[in-house]
């Protein structure tokens, strides 16, 4: 499996089978919701916690927060309209910088809702926070920060955003601008005294 994903990313033979199949799967997913308050954070992303997602701690295991964070940012370029023609046309956003903070628990069977803040954009860059809770009980579990830049896949190289994306990206900016900043925006790993 591990090879066959590394020969995804080469476009040939056996990975090129499966970069296939990965775009296929993408042009099949829903469509984002249409009714949505986009002065509020954005509530597009949900999943339950699997057993096989629990570490030895008894609870989830802390690659899991970065599957279900990627995993909500997927959700918002597909909000953003970034669906297979956009991304056969090379643009695409690639995420360069995350912070996740692990604030509280979560056991196999919990039932987790993500919610996504823009917190700055420009033409090649989106600054998101995601927070993650509990959904029996709101309790906030982690939160991610990330910074995405926007990339022209087929050079590998930054550029700016196009299209109906690059206009939803600027009217979700403008429409979130009066949020205040979320608990824990702008953090930075540091010891107390140091």
């Amino acid at each position: 499996i591990a090879v066959l994903s590394g020969l995804r990313g080469e476009d040939y033979g056996a990975g090129k089978t499966l970069a296939d199949y990965a775009r296929a799967l993408m042009a099949k997913l829903p469509a984002p919701a249409t009714e949505v308050d986009e002065t509020r954070p954005l509530a597009l992303h949900e999943a339950p916690v699997a057993a096989d997602w629990i570490d030895y701690n008894g609870h989830m295991t802390e690659h899991r927060y970065l599957q279900v964070f990627g995993d909500t940012t997927d959700a918002l370029l597909r909000y953003l309209s970034v669906d297979a023609d956009y991304l056969a046309n090379g643009g695409s956003w690639y995420t360069v910088e995350t912070h996740i903070r692990h604030l509280g628990e979560t056991k196999a069977g919990d039932r987790l809702a993500a919610t996504t803040q823009i917190l700055g954009a420009d033409e090649k860059r989106l600054h998101v926070f995601h927070s993650l809770s509990r959904a029996s009980d709101g309790a906030c579990v982690a939160t991610a920060e990330q910074m995405l830049l926007h990339v022209d896949a087929r050079t590998g190289r930054g550029g700016p955003a196009s299209g109906t994306p690059a206009a939803k990206v600027a009217a979700l900016a403008k429409a979130q601008a009066g949020l205040a900043p979320p608990d824990g925006a702008g953090r930075r790993i540091s010891m107390p005294g140091k």
